[in-house]
């Protein structure tokens, strides 16, 4: 019985509770100090790319870390058979295996502490234990719930794949779309972009990098994010180790590529930067999701269009206005809310009441261009008039010369008379 408990634990060690052999702990010195066998090894690792490589180091690391637990807890154990050979007593040997899963449990908590301290977040307080007794199911069970544990943690800590990163890459039409809304900065902020930093120099294509949005600042003039945007803040950006402020007009529109997203994971293993997580990316795409089915109320519209005249220096297209509150007035009716498309109406009749009233102003300003406008164009008709008129007369001359020069040289025939009479009567003179 007390072989079949020794036997046991050193199955919960393998951290899976697969049979092992006394072989695999020949595994502890398979690799040198940098996880690598040899140098055939070291080129063939080299030729992965980075991600892969990284993995299976990972994997050559736990492996270690598991056989040298092995070893330790069945140290443990010949320790406590001597004992048993010495005392004769099976309270002796319980002792002795008692003593080993206590070890292994103590060693467990120290790196479950150390793995939470060394986190940004502590998914839950530390679990307490009870004494191990000399009876091995419930140790078995508690070892079991923390591998789960562990397992669990490591899959929410992992490196998210290229579509599932793409659920927090921000294009440029929605950093448009909710620059003036109440929930702009929070749901920005951790997200990622694809900006546009310029041609490649061989290809002449459009090289782009993506970043992660640290913050929101305030840029030091306004510019326009496309034709119907101005904007006066820009982006905080990180890639890699470094940090700084860009524009948002520069934001791409399009998807991650592979290549560009495979660039990004090896610039910040490269600059030892922490790699986002799939954890981080499930709770920021909840953010943007929340930010695309967002309900602005009619104060909230209010306070949009409002900023947006302050960063223009002047009315905001009325027609967007009218957009905006055209677009709130048919989500009220489609619910039905009755109040709330009365409000919505109300603030359709301010607007056009505003447009109305600036109307007249505009007219006033315009009318001395318009004047001056139609009266040079009235001088440009005459003058070009008077230079048709002048070339018609000319003609006429010539014609009339080369008509005398024929009736002073010979003869007219008859058939031209009817002619010459016609050009006389043009000219006004006698023939």
């Amino acid at each position: 019985m007390s072989k079949e408990i020794d036997d046991l634990i050193l199955e919960l060690v393998d951290n899976g509770g697969g049979a092992r052999s006394d072989d695999d702990d020949d595994g502890i010195d398979e690799y040198g100090p940098d996880l690598y066998k040899d140098e055939e090894d070291r080129r063939r690792l080299l030729a992965l790319p980075e991600v892969e490589r990284e993995r299976i180091l990972s994997e050559r690391s736990e492996e270690r870390q598991r056989n040298l637990e092995r070893l330790e807890v069945r140290k443990l154990l010949n320790d406590g058979r001597r004992e048993d050979t010495t005392r004769r007593s099976t309270r002796a040997k319980g002792s002795g295996t008692s003593r080993a899963l206590n070890e292994l449990t103590r060693r467990r908590e120290e790196k479950h502490k150390s793995r939470s301290k060394r986190g940004r977040r502590s998914p839950t307080p530390e679990r307490k234990r009870t004494r191990y007794s000399d009876e091995s199911a419930g140790e078995a069970s508690e070892i079991e719930e923390d591998d789960e544990y562990y397992a669990e943690t490591k899959a929410k800590k992992r490196t998210p794949t290229l579509e599932e990163m793409q659920s927090i890459v921000l294009r440029r039409y929605q950093l448009e779309k909710w620059l003036y809304a109440p929930y702009f900065d929070r749901t920005v902020t951790d997200a990622y972009v694809r900006i546009y930093i310029g041609d490649d120099s061989k290809t002449r294509s459009s090289v782009y990098r993506l970043c992660k949005v640290i913050d929101i600042v305030d840029w030091h003039k306004t510019y326009k994010i496309s034709e119907s945007t101005t904007c006066k803040k820009a982006l905080l950006l990180k890639h890699g180790s470094a940090e700084r402020a860009f524009t948002m007009d520069i934001v791409s529109n399009h998807s991650l590529s592979q290549q560009e997203y495979t660039r990004f994971i090896n610039t910040l293993e490269a600059e030892h930067v922490t790699l986002p997580d799939i954890e981080e990316v499930e709770h920021k795409a909840k953010d943007i999701e929340k930010a695309a089915t967002y309900v602005l109320s009619d104060k909230e519209v209010s306070e949009m269009i409002k900023r947006k005249q302050e960063v223009a220096g002047r009315t905001i297209n009325a027609s967007m206005e009218q957009a905006v509150l055209l677009s709130k007035l048919e989500h009220a009716r489609s619910m039905q809310d009755d109040q709330m498309a009365q409000e919505i109406q109300r603030e359709l009749d301010l607007l056009k009441e505003v447009v109305d009233s600036d109307k007249p102003r505009q007219t006033r300003n315009e009318l001395p261009r318009v004047a001056t406008e139609q009266s040079t164009q009235q001088v440009k008709v005459e003058r070009e008039r008077e230079r048709e008129a002048q070339r018609h007369r000319n003609d006429m001359q010539q014609r009339m010369k080369r008509l005398k020069d024929m009736k002073d040289g010979i003869a007219p025939m008859v058939h031209y008379l009817p002619l010459y009479r016609k050009v006389a009567e043009e000219l006004g003179v006698s023939f």
